[in-house]
């Protein structure tokens, strides 16, 4: 009993948390930024967002740049991580409810380098409507190596619509939906 008890919890808190991303890119933390893990404060023109480009499963080419004007997320998952299984329901009920002024975008780190079609069966899965593909080499190590400087997923950055970068997340918990959802409404209403 003791071991079924011992191994539910580490199911738990591993569910709660998050992953290592599977390719292991580590990325050293190479530049600092004033966005703070969890802030939504006001950050100045030099924490733009790192732009990039990527193909989502449906053929169509997104660059994050051609968002400004909307609240961007942007979640870095990967296909076998349960707290990114657990997290997309969450992003999908935000982008539906806000639609009009909010973009989420999801990139799979277990994918960069492939074809965005062999994504697609994840996404319909997963009844994701927002774009997904996977994720560039580039802007994972531009957000991951050089914002939070670790190799864990998800990682979640909310962006506002001049195109900085203004809160973010490294793994899961049930409570992130609330704090994404009180983060956009802000960045929604901020003129």
């Amino acid at each position: 009993m003791r071991k079924l008890l011992t191994a539910a919890l580490l199911v738990s808190l591993i569910s709660l948390t998050g992953c290592q991303k599977e390719a292991s890119t580590t990325s050293a933390k190479t530049e600092t930024s004033s966005v703070e893990k969890g802030s939504s404060q006001n950050s100045s023109q030099k924490d733009l967002s790192y732009d990039f480009t990527f193909t989502d499963v449906n053929g169509k080419t997104h660059r994050l740049s051609d968002y400004r004007g909307k609240v961007v997320i942007v979640q870095f998952f990967g296909t076998y991580c349960p707290p990114c299984k657990m997290e997309i329901p969450a992003l999908e009920e935000l982008y539906k409810k806000y639609k009009d002024n909010l973009v989420v975008i999801g990139l799979s780190v277990d994918y960069i380098g492939e074809s965005p079609e062999k994504l697609k069966p994840f996404a319909e899965q997963m009844e994701i409507t927002y774009p997904v593909g996977p994720a560039t080499e580039k802007a994972w190590d531009e957000y991951a190596g050089k914002i939070t400087g670790l190799d864990s997923i998800p990682q979640t950055f909310i962006i506002d619509k001049k195109g900085r970068l203004r809160y973010y997340e490294v793994g899961y918990a049930p409570s992130y939906k609330e704090l994404f959802e009180k983060a956009v409404k802000e960045l929604i209403n901020e003129k």
